[in-house]
């Protein structure tokens, strides 16, 4: 259960660092969309980055299924704005990260998808609350966060790094 809780949770960080981004700086999301022909207005996709920072705090503060089920919607769509960017060719910034400079690649497409399935195994075996994980060992809780942040940066890095030609 907590390999579980420990994937699910890095996709948590993963959604509420891009949304504060976007909420803070929504311009590079909003031009993404545009290039896609879909709606871009920058106060929706701030209002979008907020939502994701609330359903990651949630994931962390509240646990269980609502959550998880949030999680596993906006990775799935954002699994198919990655697919289209990446069938569309373009080399330009995804706005994933808000001013963060890096194209949709195939590893969006595939970090999208493994969060969804960490997503749907989070709220098929409802991970409780960051607080309640380790009940009877609250020790662990210390390098339970290591591991989930350490993680985290770690998938955000390889986003980040260009893609080998």
């Amino acid at each position: 259960m907590e390999y579980v809780a420990a994937v699910y949770l890095m996709a948590a960080v993963l959604l509420g660092a891009a949304g504060a981004s976007k909420a803070v700086t929504p311009e590079p999301a909003s031009a993404a969309l545009a290039r896609l022909q879909l709606y871009h207005n920058p106060w929706a996709v701030r209002f979008l980055g907020l939502v994701e920072l609330v359903v990651a705090v949630s994931a962390f503060i509240l646990g269980g299924i609502v959550p998880a089920t949030a999680l596993v919607a906006l990775y799935a769509g954002f699994a198919v704005v990655a697919a289209a960017m990446v069938r569309s060719g373009s080399e330009e910034p995804c706005g994933c990260f808000g001013r963060i400079e890096m194209p949709a690649s195939r590893r969006h497409v595939i970090v999208n998808i493994l969060a969804v399935v960490a997503g749907l195994a989070a709220a098929s075996w409802p991970v409780e609350a960051i607080d309640q994980l380790f009940d009877t060992q609250k020790w662990l809780l210390a390098p339970f966060a290591v591991v989930v942040a350490g993680g985290a940066y770690g998938v955000f890095t390889w986003l980040s790094r260009p893609a080998l030609s």
